[in-house]
């Protein structure tokens, strides 16, 4: 008998993706059930499927609103059902009231009901009166997790190894540079757009645009043993030097550490309409959560740090789903004003003494997995 995968549709895409993918077989077909407001989202989640022959239909209900009248919602759907399929019905999406209505609909047929209690990774069957748990196998990837928001991405991979950002990081956070070496990065911070030759950065003739002239900058260079032999810095090197390092440390760090479903970073979001943010430092999944992490070495002011929260919180809100966890890793001291603030926002502000302290560095790998699981 010819199998349909029912699917409820509402903001979160992420319970019918999982469902479908844990127990989708050739041959099924697919049904999703909306209402015009979330429409949208059907195609988010067919076109991440990208199941080629697959059967795809729809039931949008016809008029605003219909999804808060019973005999409505109830009218539409009995129309486009057979009693020769075996319907594969997963309860998790939509409003409570319309999950009664289809529910009450596919009684009527040959049909067995399913619910993920999401976040949580399994799913709950309901026949003859028992509970039964399945685990949930499949786990989405980033740029899956990104398309099931309708986000294109791109990704980037790391320059440098763990062992030289290692290496980055110890000068940096050990107090290995004098305060002229970290005025030297400060400075370089003017040059990130750009190409340059050190030697003519290290001549500049003072007062002369906006870019400032970088005493021994070779002899930094040469410091930092940075695996660059040309004479010349290209933008991207820059970017590396004045704080990219951080960004691949923490990428590292999480790799050993946790282990993570899959990791990215870099990850450049090309469309966004609800925030200017458009670049993620560092993205994870695990268990079918995701993790972003903004990287910064140093929040010299408040109004900076109260920036980069308020553009995660809105990521979060209007980009990636309520599933996402959002997290500020810095290297400036710890600071329970900004920890608060930050929390308060639904991010998790981590400071430098997670780095420092190994005990501080498990509490932190223990508390993404409780997260994820």
């Amino acid at each position: 008998m010819k199998r349909i995968i029912v699917s409820i549709i509402s903001a979160q895409t992420i319970p019918n993706f999982i469902f479908i993918k844990e127990t989708f077989s050739i041959g099924d077909e697919l049904l999703f059930i909306s209402s015009k407001k979330m429409k949208e989202k059907i195609e988010h989640i067919t076109k991440t499927l990208n199941y080629i022959n697959c059967p795809i239909n729809s039931i949008v209900f016809s008029k605003d609103n219909d999804e808060e009248s019973w005999q409505a919602m109830t009218n539409q759907i009995e129309n486009k059902l057979s009693k020769d399929v075996c319907y594969i019905v997963n309860l998790t999406g939509g409003t409570k009231y319309m999950s009664l209505a289809i529910q009450n609909v596919f009684k009527k047929y040959n049909s067995s009901f399913f619910y993920i209690p999401f976040p949580k990774n399994y799913i709950l069957s309901f026949e003859d009166n028992i509970d039964k748990t399945k685990l949930i196998k499949y786990r989405v990837g980033v740029k899956e997790y990104m398309s099931l928001y309708n986000l294109d991405v791109v990704l980037k991979k790391a320059t440098q190894s763990y062992e030289y950002a290692s290496h980055f990081f110890d000068l940096f956070v050990n107090g290995k540079f004098s305060q002229d070496e970290y005025s030297i990065i400060d400075k370089l911070r003017a040059y990130r757009d750009k190409n340059i030759t050190i030697s003519k950065v290290e001549n500049l003739e003072e007062g002369t645009g906006k870019r400032p002239r970088i005493d021994n900058l070779e002899a930094f260079i040469e410091k930092i043993e940075f695996p660059n032999k040309s004479g010349k810095l290209s933008k991207y090197e820059l970017q590396y030097i004045t704080g990219g390092w951080f960004e691949e440390y923490v990428y590292y760090f999480i790799k050993e550490k946790l282990t993570p479903d899959d990791l990215k970073i870099g990850v450049e979001i090309q469309r966004t309409t609800n925030t200017n943010m458009n670049d993620l430092d560092v993205v994870f999944t695990l268990g079918n959560k995701l993790f972003v992490i903004e990287c910064k070495t140093g929040i010299g002011k408040k109004s900076l740090f109260n920036e980069i929260i308020y553009k995660g919180t809105a990521l979060k809100e209007y980009l990636l789903g309520l599933s996402a966890n959002s997290y500020l890793f810095s290297l400036t001291d710890k600071d329970e004003d900004l920890t608060q603030t930050a929390s308060n926002m639904g991010i998790s502000y981590i400071d430098r003494t997670y780095f420092l302290d190994e005990d501080k560095s498990n509490e932190l790998i223990a508390q993404i997995k409780k997260f994820a699981y």
